[in-house]
């Protein structure tokens, strides 16, 4: 199984973008170049991406005390947070979903779907998504803090087998700096950042051990991480948008 897929995720830093723009902190044209970089050209309904902008804007409640924006990841070990047997959930792909709020506890699901671009998908929700976990962003650095502790060892363990590659911690920073690019939009509160910056490093750290090591002794440990960095990256978004409702409403 190719890791990437597992642990990266373009669409954490797509919903943020996405969240900055909805209230102003970004500039159309931002956003806009924003999303190309975090996944070529979009299009929506055979439309590019102006359209999905002006419906997100016309449907989102932005004055809601929940979170108006959230993230939906999924993946072994992992249910998604939508409801089964929907159209939305038929459209999830590995990447994701956004679910945004309107007023009167209606709710809409953005489905990405990458491949030489991205295609976008809109679904509505006639009941409430499944509630997701809530955690705090430090209930959340916690548990991924605990897992890259976890991985350290891990990392270390696996430092002498392969001739061609002695130094995986400097494997990691490279692949830490993948995962970094492209850059958040302004006024992303710290919290939000450290959750980000963690998954990244822990990303990094099981992808160097699994695809660039080719050590599958730690396959079961590794495997087990891929929910917290999941998990990491929904809650860090989920206080971003708290953060933007906050600060530039």
């Amino acid at each position: 199984m190719y890791t990437r897929a597992e642990v990266y995720s373009p669409l954490q830093n797509t919903a943020v973008w996405l969240a900055a723009w909805l209230y102003g902190a970004e500039s159309t044209d931002e956003t806009v170049s924003a999303f190309a970089d975090l996944g070529g050209r979009h299009s929506y309904g055979g439309q590019p991406l102006s359209p999905l902008l002006y419906d997100a804007r016309t449907h989102a409640d932005l004055d809601s005390p929940e979170p108006v924006l959230r993230l939906v990841l999924w993946g072994p070990g992992q249910a998604p947070g939508l409801h089964a047997h929907t159209p939305a959930a038929a459209a999830l792909g590995p990447a994701g979903a956004i679910v945004l709020k309107e007023a009167d506890d209606r709710f809409h699901v953005l489905v990405p779907s990458y491949g030489a671009g991205v295609e976008w998908r809109w679904f509505e929700e006639d009941t409430r998504p499944p509630e997701p976990a809530w955690l705090s962003p430090g209930e959340a650095d916690a548990l991924l803090a605990g897992a890259t502790r976890e991985a350290a060892v891990l990392i270390e363990a696996a430092g002498g087998t392969r001739a061609d590659l002695p130094n995986p911690r400097l494997a990691v920073g490279s692949l830490a700096d993948f995962y970094d690019t492209p850059g958040l939009p302004r006024g992303v509160t710290p919290r939000a950042a450290k959750l980000f910056s963690r998954a990244d490093r822990v990303a990094a750290i099981v992808e160097t051990v699994t695809d660039r090591l080719g050590d599958h002794t730690f396959d079961p440990q590794l495997n087990a991480l891929w929910r917290h960095i999941r998990t990491a990256r929904m809650v860090g978004v989920a206080e971003a948008v708290a953060e933007y409702r906050r600060q530039w409403r």
